[in-house]
């Protein structure tokens, strides 16, 4: 296997940034590790706050322990446009990484 697809695989398989880590380019690696590490603490947070507040309605025992009504719960409630955004930039840096280390491989 040729340096060029292990790049891209790396990048694609473990982290984006990390198949630029595998070809000794650190610093183009932070342009898509520091980003896509920021947005995944920013939609951990959202998801963790979503999970805090439906935790509190089943202790406080305004809504069932049911997983059925949870579901319908945070459907009702629908994502964060912050953590839809987050989503979106994170999936673009992941496929930017993965074209990236694959044409720098190349060269």
């Amino acid at each position: 296997m040729n340096r060029s697809v292990k790049a891209a695989l790396i990048s694609a398989l473990v982290f984006p940034g990390a198949g630029h880590l595998y070809l000794k380019r650190g610093a183009r690696a932070c342009l898509f590790l520091v980003p896509t590490l920021v947005l995944v603490v920013v939609f951990l947070n959202d998801a963790m706050e979503q999970a805090t507040e439906i935790a509190g309605q089943i202790m406080a025992g305004t809504m069932s322990a049911d997983p059925v009504a949870m579901a319908a719960r945070l459907e009702q409630q629908g994502g964060s446009t912050l953590a839809t955004v987050a989503a979106t930039v994170i999936i673009a840096c992941w496929i930017g990484a993965t074209v990236d280390a694959y044409l720098l491989g190349r060269t």
